[in-house]
């Protein structure tokens, strides 16, 4: 049976007696005194209170998730063609933004009272590194969005006037502090301090350690043009994934696709974090959203073409017998003899068309990495009651991640990378039961598959063709987990997301509506279609054959701009530091 270990209060209740429930405070106050701080049962349930802002998983409810599609991190990237563009922010929000610090204050308040608490020092110090855990997540996300943030080590109140508003530090200090606080966590959180798979523990921390030192590595390189932090960086997430790998405590799932559908994720051997739903009483709508919704923002011609064909070669390389220009002309060949993980996101019998299918694609590429068949017409799998478990934090992402800052690290001098960094990593999720891809071989400059050598013409020649591959492999085992844009933006390629530098990003399926029509009505001689029925859809060119273009206008089309690197701080804030005498800058462009 499922374990309905979901909420703060649910794993609190669990931890405690039935004489300690009934003699304890009240549940919904805080006596913050030295009394509740000493006793673990409390700490625990303020530190678990945080565990919906960091581990939010599908979300709950309606409430859309960043991952797949309609929220603007799911959509400001080359994934999906949209039937109307989601533009990046144009104007400074007048509030919000994301820019606050209420989630930093409760953080630092639990590193402040458990700092001062009398209990042991092993107890001490795991909680004192789950509150620098969670103060590391938190100045993550705030550099990752503004760059420059203030930075506060303890909690301030509203008298602290000049503390309140300190001036932005250098992103690279702020990262400095983070990943002290990173390294505090991962060497004094316990190795296992609740349920495994919903409890933050020590391979959590890692995992999270890899992620954001990856991101601020590659930030630094490409966007700071600082390389000596960018190795201080990337050896950070290196050794944390490197770390959770050689331990041996995760293995790959022999079926990618019950990664993102599974109804229990408990005991699953790649799962390093999820989150739990359970019918009744905690519930998503992410499958629903794929299930049963008109797909208007579904798979682009850009993330079709990112799919190896089975050979291991990319689809264009020159002398790839498996595909060709004709191939790709139907869906049906089209979509056959590529990696496997293609299927297990987009339904490959047929194309989901605009006035033949309901619901529809928009790109007629149907995306369905979230959809459990067996479940999805029935009431777990509609409307807001979803109950398929959330996967936070996986190991196949732990080995992307350690694979990436290998090469990252290579191209700065600071490694050497081998055939095993390969064999650890991208081999061995290549062996995955349902994916099994051919290994690539470290080959010089290059990586070959069966001794040809990988040379994709569509490679961006600003990415050597290690990276490129390692990218790509990235972009095939994550896709639609919300992890896109930032990779796209600690790259410095925004320009992928632009619908006028990146033509394919608003082009879908090849469509031969003659040849389409012929072949529908033969599979449905009950229910046949005309050329009415395509009308809504236009094509790439004239005539009634050539590719799906959801977007005609070009002033519909989303384009980036330099300023899109960094979010804008909101105006209220630059007002408050001004009536203080104080000086917030905004971020350049803005």
């Amino acid at each position: 049976m499922k374990r309905k270990i979901l909420t703060a209060l649910a794993l609190t209740l669990m931890l405690c007696s039935c004489e300690d429930y009934l003699t304890r405070l009240p549940q919904d106050t805080v006596t913050d005194t030295p009394e509740f701080w000493n006793n673990e049962k409390n700490v625990r349930s303020e530190a678990i209170g945080l565990y919906d802002i960091y581990f939010d998983g599908y979300k709950t409810g309606w409430a859309r998730a960043n991952w797949f599609a309609e929220t603007d991190i799911a959509d400001w990237v080359d994934d999906n063609a949209q039937r109307a563009a989601t533009f990046f922010t144009k104007v400074a929000p007048a509030k919000g933004g994301g820019w606050s610090f209420t989630n930093l204050r409760r953080i630092n308040i639990i590193i402040d009272r458990v700092s001062k608490n009398s209990m042991e020092e092993e107890a001490k110090n795991h909680w004192l590194g789950v509150g620098r855990f969670f103060r590391a997540m938190e100045y993550s996300k705030l550099v990752s969005m503004f760059g420059d943030v203030p930075y506060f080590d303890a909690p301030l109140e509203s008298t602290d006037y000049e503390k309140l508003y300190a001036p932005r530090m250098n992103r690279a200090e702020v990262m400095d502090k983070v990943l002290a606080d990173f390294k505090f966590a991962c060497e004094n959180i316990r190795e296992n301090d609740g349920v495994e798979g919903l409890t933050l523990d020590k391979d959590v921390a890692y995992a999270y350690m890899s992620r954001a030192m990856l991101f601020e590595g590659t930030w630094q390189k490409y966007r700071a043009k600082n390389n000596a932090k960018a190795i201080e960086y990337l050896k950070a997430a290196k050794e944390a994934a490197e770390k959770i790998i050689k331990d041996g405590h995760y293995s790959l799932h022999p079926v990618y696709k019950e990664l993102t559908t599974s109804l229990d994720l408990a005991g699953n051997k790649e799962i390093i974090m999820y989150r739990s739903y359970v019918e009744s009483v905690l519930t998503h709508s992410l499958m629903s959203f794929q299930n049963t919704e008109h797909e208007n923002s579904s798979p682009s011609r850009s993330l079709i073409e990112s799919y190896l064909s089975s050979n291991g070669l990319p689809i264009h390389q020159s002398g790839n017998n498996l595909y060709n220009d004709e191939k790709a002309k139907w869906f049906e060949t089209e979509l056959a003899d590529r990696d496997p993980r293609l299927s297990a996101i987009v339904y490959t019998n047929d194309l989901y068309l605009e006035g033949v299918k309901a619901p529809y694609a928009v790109s007629g590429y149907f995306a369905n990495r979230f959809v459990n068949e067996e479940i999805k017409d029935k009431p777990a799998g509609m409307s807001s009651t979803n109950t398929t478990d959330a996967p936070v934090m996986k190991f196949n992402e732990v080995m992307m991640n350690y694979i990436e800052a290998a090469a990252e690290l290579q191209e700065l001098g600071a490694y050497t990378l081998t055939q095993n960094d390969f064999d650890i990593t991208i081999n061995a999720i290549r062996d995955r039961q349902s994916t099994k891809m051919p290994h690539v071989t470290l080959s010089g400059s290059n990586l070959s598959v069966k001794g040809v050598v990988i040379d994709d013409p569509e490679r961006d020649t600003d990415v050597s063709p290690i990276l490129w591959e390692v990218r790509r492999e990235r972009r095939t085992e994550l896709v639609y987990e919300g992890i896109r844009f930032n990779d796209l933006r600690r790259w410095s390629k925004l320009n992928y997301a632009d619908m006028k530098l990146n033509k394919k990003l608003n082009l879908g399926a090849y469509l031969d509506k003659d040849k389409y029509i012929k072949w529908y009505n033969e599979k449905h001689p009950d229910a046949p279609i005309t050329m009415e029925h395509l009308k809504s859809i236009t094509l790439d060119k004239e005539g009634n054959a050539g590719y799906i273009m959801p977007i005609r206008e070009a002033a519909k089309m989303r384009t980036y701009s330099e300023k899109d690197y960094l979010y804008p701080i909101p105006e209220d804030q630059i007002t408050l530091y001004e009536q203080n005498n104080k000086v917030l800058e905004q971020n350049p462009g803005w």
